[in-house]
């Protein structure tokens, strides 16, 4: 019981310095689409790679890598984790190129890049209704791990769905009332919460398991794991998968505007590898590790906070609370950009709505509600393992991959083959994970793999076939962010 009690004050603590620095962003941030979706673009190193870092580590990390390790084994580290860890390239071959290009022309949302790059209403709508279609669904799974870790604080008894409604309304309100302000402070305490109860949940287990761990883990501790599911093609699919997707998650994407100056890209280069792996690998192990504490469990996602459960009150304390900074660093960045889609790109731009700044930053507000009570409404009755609806909204984010690549670095990407390669991308994508397209014709990849490779082929096809706007060519290649 008085582990309980600590637990609970020093999750109240946490709560409460989260609604602190929201009700300071209200009083201090602007009142405009840039202050209010990104932060003003006035992040440093710190700021920058802190906020970066708790908006990809989610409940996936905390709940779904644990759970996965548990049942298939360490592949998960190898397959995403190792993935996730050398994809700092991106930050200098994506980041930097984009946040150059949102300087030059002002770009508030990842839809505007698409749509002005190529000049096509069309893509932008299209980045647009995919972002939000899989993101709603991503949303829900925080509130789900956050609802979990909170009943290992409180033990059995409590329903889930109050603690559902009390994990939405601290994100919901400290995004409504403090946004971008107020998400980046609080990654920016989330963020070094994460990795320090990540590594202290990782040297209480191991001291407690003493010598333990014995030959009756090795089928989870090498591949393909004791179901084959880490096969050399599952592992190179979900390493592509996360290659792919990571740039293009809407809210990932919305932090390369945010930066002050070239600087934080470097920064972040340098010691992205680090952190990510300090988090992953304690991840993975400690729900192999599970399997010693709790053997035979039927859902897997109940290991992590079954295992914070068998830890000293203070321990648990702190790693409960990194678990709930992991989610919820990743929630409310994924609300409030969401928030910006609707906003800038279906209400200003479709609908030809004329808002002033102090009108869109309101709308943004009512957005965010709404799409936060979307996602809690999801959560109420999860559809899946925490690690199988993520890989299903991984998917739709990594289907315009190679529109971002091409619109990056290829000069001869046209329009039409923007939209045509796009639309076969998207199409074949959602018509394997739909279920309209037999799965066997993905040759056994993920869905997205091949839909990417034909939907590449008909990008390049088609723009070969077709010119390109002289004016956008100079507008980004010759006068202009890429100028050579």
């Amino acid at each position: 019981m008085t582990d309980s009690i600590l637990s609970l004050g020093v999750v109240g603590v946490y709560l409460l310095l989260l609604a602190a620095i929201g009700f300071w962003s209200y009083r201090h941030s602007g009142r405009d689409p840039v202050s209010y979706f990104l932060a003003g673009r006035g992040l440093g190193s710190l700021a920058l790679t802190l906020t970066t870092l708790a908006t990809l580590l989610s409940a996936f990390t905390f709940i779904g890598v644990p759970a996965d390790a548990y049942t298939h084994g360490l592949g998960i580290f190898l397959g995403v984790g190792v993935t996730t860890a050398f994809i700092s390239g991106l930050f200098l071959w994506v980041g930097y190129r984009v946040w150059l290009a949102a300087q030059h022309f002002g770009f508030i949302t990842p839809s505007e890049f698409f749509g002005h790059r190529f000049q096509s209403p069309l893509l932008a709508l299209l980045y647009c209704l995919s972002a939000l279609v899989f993101t709603a669904p991503y949303i829900s799974i925080q509130i789900i791990g956050g609802a979990r870790t909170l009943a290992a604080v409180l033990g059995e008894g409590i329903p889930y769905w109050p603690l559902a409604v009390v994990v939405a309304l601290v994100i919901l309100g400290y995004v409504l009332f403090g946004g971008s302000q107020a998400v980046v402070w609080t990654d920016v305490v989330q963020g070094i919460i994460l990795i320090l109860g990540m590594g202290v949940a990782f040297v209480a287990v191991a001291f407690s398991l003493g010598r333990e761990a014995g030959s009756e883990l090795d089928p989870w501790l090498s591949l393909p794991g004791p179901q084959g599911r880490w096969s050399w093609q599952g592992l190179l699919g979900n390493q592509l998968l996360f290659f792919m997707a990571t740039p293009l998650f809407p809210q990932f994407f919305q932090r390369f505007y945010m930066a002050r100056s070239a600087h934080p890209f470097k920064t972040l280069m340098v010691v992205w590898p680090l952190l990510i792996l300090l988090v992953f690998f304690p991840a993975a192990l400690l729900g192999v590790w599970g399997r010693l504490a709790f053997p035979g469990l039927e859902k897997a996602d109940q290991i992590m906070p079954l295992m914070l459960q068998t830890l000293p009150g203070g321990v648990a304390a702190v790693v409960i609370t990194a678990a709930l900074a992991a989610l919820m660093s990743t929630a409310d960045s994924q609300l409030l950009t969401a928030s910006s889609l609707v906003t800038r790109d279906l209400v200003v731009t479709l609908f030809r709505r004329q808002l002033s700044p102090h009108q869109e930053e309101q709308l943004g507000r009512w957005v965010v509600l709404g799409i936060g009570l979307a996602s809690f409404a999801i959560a109420l009755n999860p559809p899946g393992l925490i690690v199988e609806i993520a890989t299903w909204s991984f998917q739709g984010n990594a289907m315009l991959f190679p529109i971002l690549i091409a619109g990056l670095y290829w000069k001869r990407a046209t329009r039409a083959g923007a939209v045509a390669g796009a639309l076969v991308s998207s199409g074949l994508t959602l018509g394997w994970l739909s279920g309209l397209l037999p799965r066997a014709w993905t040759g056994g990849w993920l869905p997205v793999i091949p839909a990417v490779v034909i939907g590449s082929g008909v990008l390049i096809g088609v723009s070969l076939l077709t010119q390109p706007p002289k004016e956008q060519v100079t507008a980004y290649y010759e006068e202009g962010p890429w100028g050579e």
